[in-house]
């Protein structure tokens, strides 16, 4: 049977809601870009205590930043002016000021560069360069809002070092026993250097998110303890049209891999919304099976959507089938 690893969110934080969707996943999975350290912290107390009220306790995924930068907190934006400044901070309420938390990101961009900003919404091209801020002019505009990732398009910024949040998730999360890790934006499998000392013996994953990582996967396999196939942000690295081939490239190896290969991104995104499944989903779903994906990952379908309990519906009735 394919494993389903479910991401707990705003839509999911209720007990009744864990509780349904904790009879049908193989793991759950939280997505510590998007909450604090204060907040990771409450999570896991609330999943040992319902693991054991439940008398069954799951794997649970902390899925790290890893070397995808994200923007700090903002408003929320429908849309930008023709022109705008990232700049070196935590925080700004205008529209055209955007800060990045990053120091690697003002030493890496050039003129000249664009930029992409969650998935691929939002393109622009860098027209300035100071110690501290580059600005741009918007290319493709688009809605945004806080901790959104950025990266320079078709070559991404290189990672150096687990960011201090990162290091301090690994730390409080190794208080429980339940917990593993996914890294973001590998690309030759070295990143595991910087993880193993810190996550010891639990599981850590590496998150196929770049096109370059696609000639790195033999490497990404043997350093890492399993590969998940992540076509968010790779459909905004390599272009949506190039998602298709990418996959199949990553499928019509899985037979070679030691390590389990797990799909994610979009698996049952109608069901963000909607009750049922699409069949092309459906179909989906059994075609991943057989051409050997290990489980698959549903995101904002669990974590935001507005039928998490359809979810779990769902689940129970196509595992009972299989």
């Amino acid at each position: 049977m394919i494993e389903s690893i479910l991401t707990l969110g705003p839509a999911s934080s209720d007990e009744d809601t864990i509780i349904s969707l904790l009879e049908v996943a193989g793991r759950f999975r939280l997505n510590t870009s998007h909450m604090s350290c204060g907040e990771i912290a409450l999570w896991l107390k609330k999943l040992e205590r319902l693991f054991a009220e439940r008398s069954r306790k799951i794997d649970v995924v902390m899925d790290l930043q890893g070397s995808k930068m994200r923007i700090g907190e903002i408003k929320s934006f429908d849309t930008f002016p023709e022109k705008i400044c990232f700049f070196y901070g935590v925080s700004s309420d205008k529209a055209d000021m955007i800060p990045v938390p990053h120091t690697e990101f003002f030493s890496a961009v050039k003129k000249g560069d664009h930029l992409s900003l969650n998935d691929n919404r939002i393109i622009v091209e860098v027209t300035g360069i100071s110690k501290d801020e580059v600005t741009c002019r918007v290319i493709r505009n688009g809605k945004l809002s806080s901790r959104k990732g950025i990266n320079r398009s078709n070559h991404p910024i290189p990672f150096e070092k687990l960011s201090s949040k990162d290091e301090e998730i690994i730390k409080i999360s190794m208080m429980f026993d339940f917990t593993q890790f996914a890294f973001s934006f590998v690309f030759d499998g070295n990143e595991s250097e910087k993880i193993r000392p810190l996550a010891k013996d639990r599981k850590i994953i590496a998150k196929i998110e770049r096109p370059e990582a696609m000639a790195n996967l033999k490497k990404i396999d043997r350093l890492f303890d399993e590969m998940w196939l992540c076509r968010g942000d790779l459909g905004a690295q390599a272009g949506i049209f190039q998602l298709g081939r990418l996959q199949e490239e990553f499928s019509s190896q899985l037979k070679e891999f030691k390590k389990p290969c797990i799909l994610a991104g979009q698996v049952l995104e109608h069901m963000t919304n909607f009750h049922e499944p699409t069949r092309s989903e459906v179909v989906h779903l059994y075609d991943i099976e057989k051409r050997g994906y290990k489980g698959f990952v549903l995101s904002d379908e669990t974590a935001v959507g507005k039928n998490p309990l359809s979810i779990a519906v769902f689940l129970k009735e196509y595992n009972s089938l299989r």
